[in-house]
Order: structure tokens, then sequence, then C-alpha cells
């Protein structure tokens, strides 16, 4: 009998246990900056920079639970900008990012690998002129109690997402294939 109550006390204890909801993945809010979204391009074989100011996130993670974690990004693609004054006046443009037909960008990560120490990819999608293609992002990560540090980059094809298509715009010397992205910025853990 006593046998039989030992088993019955370990089985409800464990019940009890898978019944317990499963850890969630802390939720975080990024500080806005300028700086907080990035890109690197080349024309002429000169390096020009830009920024994309306004954005909204929706940030889950947790490196102790990478399988529930997850990222959305939505970038208002009018806010991106160089400081170059006719950079500025073609970018919004149709042959560019063609911000009346497709005002925002999205990157969508659901799949996440640890690198060792503080790297970490985020392996997701990125939509960018009504085009979804694979992106990896490798980042680190740097958490101090409720505050962290992210900085990534990552290199895109922007003849890929129909970023300057065309004869005349795909050309190199008007603007390079490849484009740095980067991330860099502060966030704090919602409570």
């Amino acid at each position: 009998m006593t046998h039989f109550f030992r088993s019955l006390v370990l089985v409800m204890s464990m019940s009890s246990l898978a019944a317990l909801p499963a850890r969630a993945a802390a939720s975080w809010q990024p500080q806005k900056s300028a700086t907080a979204i990035s890109w690197e391009g080349t024309q002429g074989g000169n390096v020009f920079t830009g920024h994309c100011g306004a954005f909204d996130s929706d940030i889950v993670f947790d490196p102790a639970d990478l399988a529930h974690s997850s990222v959305k990004v939505t970038i208002d693609m009018a806010s991106c900008v160089t400081g170059e004054q006719q950079k500025d006046t073609y970018l919004p443009q149709e042959g560019w990012f063609n911000v009346a037909a497709f005002p925002k960008a999205v990157f969508e990560a659901r799949s996440f690998r640890h690198g060792g120490g503080d790297k970490y990819v985020a392996e997701g999608t990125l939509t960018l002129r009504g085009v979804s293609k694979k992106v990896e992002l490798p980042f680190t990560l740097d958490i101090k109690g409720d505050t962290a540090h992210v900085i990534g980059e990552t290199t895109l094809q922007r003849l890929a997402f129909g970023v300057g298509a065309g004869a005349q715009l795909s050309s190199s010397d008007v603007a390079g294939p490849d484009v740095k992205v980067k991330i860099d910025f502060m966030a704090t853990r919602k409570m």
C-alpha cells in the first residue's frame, strides 16, 4: 500500500509540473534613435550612409529560451534618409523605395541560433517593396539587469528586392549592389 501511495504522489507531482505554463521569454522596448537602424551603400565607389528613424517593434527574447523568442520590426520607409538632398529626393520615388506603394518594410524572425558568448543569429524574413526574402541577421546581445544593448549587421542585395531596378538604376555606377544594414540600440525589459 505504501508503495502505491508514493507512486500516486509522484504521478500527481509530475502532472502538476506539466500543467504549469511554459516560461515566457521577456518582452523588450527599444529606445528609438536615428541610428538604431542604419545602412551603408556605395555610389561610384564612394561610401554613403543613411538611417531609418521611425519604426515599431515587438521584441520577445530570452537567451535561455530561444524557442519562444520572436522579433517583428516594421519600418516607416518615408523615414529612411541619407541627409544628402539629392539622394533623399530620389529614395522615396518609384525606382527606389517606392514609398507610395510600399510605405512599410517588415523584418520578422521566429528562429534564433546561439553562436557562443554574446553572439546570436536571427533567421527571419525581410519584406521590402512587396518582396519577401530570407535574411540572417547576426547580432551581439549584452544584457545588464533590465537593459540590453543589441548590435547587428547583415548585407542585402538591393536588386533582389527591386530597389533601384531597371536598366539605368541597376548599374553599380549608380549604386553598388550590396547594402550593409546595421542595428544598434538599447532596449528596456517590459514589466
